[in-house]
């Protein structure tokens, strides 16, 4: 999926679509681009984005409110990487045999 990123305000004559102000929720990047969503590429807003400075995929819009007339802002987060459920050694995983809630 393509997007268009723009540094220009949003209040132009002939835009079509609203304009995300988005920040980059990437530790170290922080960085804040404008995203056009128009009807041709809705989509994006369900999907994953990619953030155009650190180029770090998997980042979802999370809306943080209107700004002005067709004008939104957003952050974009990422899911942790790496972290897993963690479980005492001293735990039995499985719990007792008499436990099933089936």
């Amino acid at each position: 999926m393509q997007s268009a990123t723009s540094r220009n305000d949003a209040s132009s004559g002939n835009c079509r679509g609203v304009v995300y102000r988005t920040t980059c929720q990437n530790p170290g990047c922080g960085f804040t681009f404008e995203l056009r969503i128009t009807p041709a590429n809705a989509g994006m807003l369900g999907g994953s984005i990619a953030c155009p400075r650190c180029r770090r995929h998997g980042g979802f819009l999370k809306p943080q409110g209107r700004i002005g007339e067709k004008l939104f802002a957003a952050k974009l987060f990422f899911r942790l990487t790496g972290v897993g459920p963690s479980a005492r050694e001293d735990e039995d995983l499985f719990g007792e045999p008499g436990d099933s809630r089936y």
